[in-house]
This record gives structure tokens, sequence and C-alpha cells, in this order.
């Protein structure tokens, strides 16, 4: 876990789904990434998205904050809070029946 001093989103982006989510660039070509880092980083190596990191898509001119974000891209992904940690981790969210 890091320990960079600045707080982390709760549900972490997998690298598969670490692109825009409106018009899917990635950042292969340099088109979806962090351009504003935390102020309280305090670990530069640290690789988890902050809650108040800056998301940029310079394809379709959209930002998040990365709280936003990792929001967005949980309910894209069809996860929610797992309801046996108290919400610290999360799963798939149950089909209804």
């Amino acid at each position: 876990m890091a320990n960079c001093g600045d707080k982390h989103t709760k549900y972490q982006p997998t690298t598969e789904e670490w692109k825009c989510p409106l018009c899917g660039a990635n950042n292969d070509g340099e088109y979806f990434y962090i351009d504003i880092f935390a102020d309280d980083i305090s670990d530069p190596d640290c690789s988890l998205l902050h809650r108040d990191d800056v998301v940029v898509c310079t394809k379709c001119k959209n930002e998040w904050t990365g709280d936003r974000l990792s929001k967005l891209m949980a309910k894209i992904a069809n996860m929610v809070p797992c309801p046996n940690c108290k919400g610290t981790g999360f799963v798939k969210k149950p089909k209804r029946q």
C-alpha cells in the first residue's frame, strides 16, 4: 500500500479500465492521463489514483477529479462496495433476480 500522504480513491481502476469513459481514448496515444497530481503526495512513485488528482482527456476535451472518475469507472465496470468488508473493497454488482 502506498504511503504518499494523500487520500486514494476507494475504487482503483484496473489497467484495462484506464481509458476515457466518454470517448474510450487511453494513455497509449497520450490522450488520457493525470494532468495535475494531488498536492499532498509525499511519494512521487505512488501509482494509485488520488481523490484530488485531475485527469484529462485531450481527445474529447473533458476532465475529472480522481474521486469523480473513480466513481464513474466503478459504475461503468458494474462494481459496488463489498457488503462483507464494509465497503473497503469492490465486487461485481449482483444481478437482479
